[in-house]
C-alpha cells in the first residue's frame, strides 16, 4: 500500500512515465516490471532480433517520437502491428499509433532501455549507411562493423588486458584509471592518493578493442564514437565484485576513458576516521543535529565531500527518521535510506528530483550538489519549511559558500536564516609509515613517493548570530572569514600547518593541495 502511494504521488508531481517512476524509486528493476506488466496485460514475452531492423512498411516512423514515448514496431501477427511499449498504460499512445499506422495494435512489453537501444541501433545504422553512400572507399556495413568490434573485444589479449589493468588499479589502491590515446600510443595512468602517475603504454592498435570491451561490459553503444557516453560496469577482482563508473569522451586521437573505482564504502559515523579532531567533530555533530536548515560541505572534486556527507547521513539514520538522497550518480548504496539518481536523459535533474522528494514527507534530504539557482531556491525553501538539507558546493573556502549562493541570486536574508554551518575540506597525502627518507625508493607500500594514504584538512564555520547579521548586510567574503575566525573557526591553512608541525605531511604537499607557496 505504501509503495502504491509513493508511485501515485510521484506520477502526480513529476509527470514521468509509470515505468520510469517505478524503477527510479527502486521498487522494481526494469526487467521485473516488464514481466509484471506482461502478466497484467496477458501478453506473451517478445524478444528483439539482433541486430534489430525496422519493420517493413513503417520505415517512415518518427524515431524521435519513438524515443520520447519508448514505443517501436517489431513485427506483424495476423492483422495486427505488434508494437513494443515500455509503458503500455498510456492509452492515448496506443490510440495514436493505431491512427498513425491505420492498423490494430498488438501490445508487447519490453524494458525501456531495450527499446531505446534498438532505436539507437536503427539511427546508427542509417548514419553509417549514409556515410557509405557518400562515396567512401573504406565503407563497411553496419553489421560488419559491429561484428568486427565485438570480435576484437572478445579476443583473449584484450579481455586479459582490461582485467589486468583493473586488478593493478585495485591492488595499487587507485581511485581512477585513465586510458588516454595519442597519435602513436595509448597511455594508461592511475590516480592514487589524488595524484596521477604514469603506469604503462600500449600500442595504438589495441585502442578499439579496449574501448569496445569496456563499452560491452558497461552496456554502452559500441558503434557510437562521436558523442560522450557514461555507464557503469562490474568486475570480479580478488574475490570481490568491484563497480566502476565509466566515462568515455571522443578526442582527437580516439576515445579517452576514465574508470572510477567504486569500492564498497563502509561508512563510519566516527568522523575521527576521516581525520577530524575532537573539536571539529563536536561542531559537526551539533550542526547535524539541527532540526532544520542547511549544512554545506565545500571543496573541489576529489576532496572527500561525499564521504563526509555519507558519514553524516549514517550518523542521522535512526528509527523514525526518513532520509532521501538525490545524487549524480549514486556511488554507494546506504542501508535504510532512499536514494534517487538524477537522469538528464529524461529531464530528471536535481531541481525536479528535489521537488518530488519534498512531497515524500522526508525529514532529512541530501542533495548531491547545488549547481544552479533553481536547485538552490528549492533547497533553501526546504530548509525553511522544517527539513534538514545536507549538500555540497564547489567553493574554495567555507565563507565562499555564502558568496556563491549570493551570486546564484539567493537573497542575503534567506542565506542568513537557513545556513547552519559550512564544512570546507581538502585531502592531503600523509607520510608513508613503512619507510623513511633514506630507503623510500625501495618501499613497496609507497612505491618511492614517500606518501601513502590521505587525511583531511578542514575548516568548520558555524553560522552564529553575529555572522548572520553580517550576511544580511551583504558582507564581503573577507569580512565573513574574519568574523568566523573571531567566533572560533580554524582555517584550512592553520589546520594544514598543524599537520606539518606534527610530521603527518609536508609543506610541499600542503602547498600542492592549497595552491600556495611552500618553503622547500
Amino acid at each position: 500500500m505504501e509503495s502504491a502511494q509513493r508511485i501515485l504521488s510521484a506520477i502526480r508531481t513529476s509527470a514521468l512515465p509509470f515505468d520510469v517512476v517505478v524503477t527510479e524509486l527502486g521498487l522494481l528493476t526494469d526487467g521485473n516490471l516488464a514481466d509484471w506488466l506482461r502478466t497484467y496485460f496477458c501478453v506473451p514475452k517478445a524478444l528483439l532480433p539482433k541486430p534489430f531492423f525496422p519493420v517493413a512498411d513503417v520505415e517512415n516512423y518518427d524515431l524521435e517520437f519513438a524515443k520520447t514515448r519508448a514505443a517501436i514496431p517489431i513485427g506483424f501477427e495476423n492483422d495486427e502491428l505488434l508494437v513494443a511499449f515500455a509503458n503500455p498504460l498510456e492509452n492515448d499512445l496506443v490510440e495514436t499509433l493505431e491512427y498513425y499506422f491505420n492498423k490494430d495494435i498488438g501490445i508487447r512489453i519490453l524494458p525501456r532501455k531495450e527499446i531505446l537501444a534498438a532505436i539507437d541501433e536503427i539511427i546508427a545504422r542509417s548514419e553509417v549507411t549514409a556515410a557509405g553512400d557518400g562515396g567512401s572507399t573504406e565503407h563497411v556495413t553496419f553489421d560488419d562493423d559491429i561484428d568486427r568490434l565485438k570480435d576484437i573485444a572478445l579476443e583473449a589479449p584484450i579481455i586479459n588486458f582490461v582485467a589486468k589493468m583493473a586488478q593493478n588499479a585495485f591492488d595499487a589502491e587507485a581511485t581512477d584509471i585513465h586510458i588516454e590515446p595519442f597519435s602513436d600510443r595509448v597511455q594508461i595512468r592511475y590516480r592514487r592518493d589524488g595524484v596521477l602517475s604514469r603506469s604503462e603504454t600500449v600500442p595504438k592498435t589495441m585502442l578499439s578493442g579496449i574501448v569496445t570491451r569496456i563499452k560491452i561490459l558497461s552496456g554502452l553503444n559500441i558503434v557510437e564514437r562521436r558523442l560522450p557516453q557514461d555507464g557503469r560496469m562490474r568486475l570480479a577482482i580478488r574475490g570481490a565484485e568491484i563497480d566502476f563508473r565509466v566515462s568515455i569522451v571522443p578526442s582527437m586521437h580516439g576515445e579517452t576513458i576514465v574508470l572510477r573505482l567504486l569500492r564498497n564504502l563502509n561508512v563510519s559515523t566516527d568522523l575521527s576516521a576521516l581525520g577530524f579532531d575532537d573539536e571539529a567533530r563536536q561542531k559537526i555533530f551539533q550542526l547535524a543535529q539541527s532540526s532544520n536548515g542547511m549544512v554545506v560541505v565545500t571543496g573541489p572534486t576529489g576532496s572527500g565531500k561525499t564521504t563526509t556527507l555519507y558519514s553524516l547521513v549514517s550518523l542521522l539514520n535512526k528509527e523514525g527518521v526518513k532520509i532521501f538522497t538525490i545524487e549524480d550518480p549514486v556511488e554507494y548504496q546506504l542501508e535504510g535510506i532512499t536514494q534517487l539518481q538524477v537522469n538528464s536523459a529524461i529531464s530528471l535533474d536535481f531541481a525536479r528530483s528535489l521537488r518530488s522528494v519534498l512531497r515524500q514527507d522526508p525529514d532529512i534530504i541530501l542533495v548531491g550538489e547545488i549547481r544552479d539557482k533553481e536547485t538552490a531556491q528549492i533547497a533553501i525553501q526546504a530548509a525553511l519549511t522544517g527539513h534538514l538539507v545536507l549538500t555540497t558546493l564547489h567553493t574554495n573556502t567555507a565563507a565562499g559558500a555564502f558568496t556563491r549562493l549570493r551570486d546564484m541570486g539567493i537573497e542575503e536574508y534567506l542565506i542568513a536564516s537557513t545556513i547552519r554551518g559550512v564544512i570546507a575540506q581538502r585531502l592531503v597525502r600523509v607520510f608513508c609509515r613503512s619507510c623513511n627518507e633514506e630507503d623510500a625508493a625501495e618501499c613497496a607500500t609507497c612505491r618511492g613517493t614517500r606518501y601513502s594514504g590521505r587525511t583531511v584538512i578542514y575548516e568548520v564555520l558555524e553560522a552564529g548570530e553575529r555572522l548572520s547579521t553580517l550576511l544580511e548586510a551583504g558582507a564581503a567574503e573577507r569580512d565573513i572569514v574574519e568574523q568566523a575566525v573571531a567566533d572560533g573557526m580554524t582555517t584550512l591553512a592553520v589546520c594544514a600547518s598543524r599537520l606539518v608541525e606534527v610530521g603527518v605531511t609536508s609543506k610541499l604537499e600542503v602547498s600542492r593541495v592549497l595552491n600556495t607557496a611552500a618553503d622547500t
